[in-house]
Parts: C-alpha cells; structure tokens; sequence
C-alpha cells in the first residue's frame, strides 16, 4: 500500500466519523416510507363479494377463503379471504384484481411476531387492520389509488404488440 493510498484511507476514515451517523434508531425512530409502498394488507369486509379471484392469483398461496358465520350483504358465497403473512410476498396482485377494491396494501411494514401463527390473519382480523389504518386516513390511501391510475394512463398504449410476421419457410405449428 502506497502513502498515497495510506492518506486516502485515513481521510475516509476521519470523514466519518466528523459526519452525521446514517443509521437511524428503529424502533425508537420509525422508517420513512414510500406513499406507493405495499405493507400489510387489509380487508374492507362489508364490501367483499367473495369472488376468489385474490385467491387464484396470488402467487405465493398465501390466500385461502374462508366460510364466515355472518351474512354480508354483497357476499352471495358467504366467504372472503384469510392471509397467510408467512407466505406473502407483498406483490400486490391480489389487489389489483379485486373487482370492488376492498384489498388495500396499508403502509404498516413491522408485523414481525416470535409466533408463526400469528402471521395468519382471518378476514375479521384484515377487517380491523382497515378500521385502524384505511378508514381512518382515506385521504391517504385516496391518493396512492390516484396514483396508481395515473400510472396506469401513461402507460405505453402498445400493450398488446402485433406477433412478427411468419416467412415463408416457418412452421405454423411450433
């Protein structure tokens, strides 16, 4: 190692520790996030109609439905969906493809717990999440909605590309 470098290193050194700490103290100091960020989700309950389709698309299989004892009034199937927060991956599509817009990533990110099974959440738990967290910001969640649709506006128009034109040598079949 050269002086040069010796030098370097050390002015490295005492710039750090003249400069601000960057580590911040979780949990005393909570984190930032992003308004678009997909925490834990939640359940508008009295709007869900039971469709299954959060179920079929999640990609993780952290979505089971669940009978419930209660009759909703949108609910002709009686059931809506548990989440395994053990298994989910925070993708987001289970939002995205519920048709009444009752699954909302919230912006709580520390669900951590020392037991697995508390990860599980049944539908009356999600629905508490939403009273504590969706129903008491709308405006919150109002504005990541806006800028989902937003995003969806200025997507490029050409989602659905035209396949390459066959020569005439290809096969039809492959």
């Amino acid at each position: 190692m050269s002086v040069k470098e010796t030098l370097k290193a050390i002015s490295y050194s005492v710039g750090n520790v003249i400069k601000k700490p960057v580590t911040k103290m979780y949990p005393d100091v909570p984190m930032p996030i992003s308004k678009r960020s997909r925490g834990m989700l939640s359940l508008d309950l009295d709007d869900c109609i039971g469709c299954e389709l959060c179920y079929k698309i999640c990609p993780a299989d952290a979505i089971r439905m669940q009978k419930l004892d209660v009759h909703f009034a949108h609910n002709a199937r009686d059931e809506a969906p548990t989440i395994d927060f053990n298994k989910c991956i925070f993708c987001g599509l289970c939002s995205e493809i519920c048709p009444p817009q009752v699954l909302h990533h919230t912006h709580k990110y520390d669900i951590s717990t020392k037991n697995r099974a508390e990860l599980m959440f049944s539908p009356f738990q999600l629905k508490d999440v939403f009273l504590e967290l969706v129903a008491k910001n709308p405006e919150e969640y109002e504005k990541h909605e806006t800028a989902k649709i937003a995003d969806a506006k200025q997507a490029p128009l050409s989602a659905n590309p035209q396949p390459p034109a066959q020569t005439q040598g290809e096969n039809k079949t492959s």
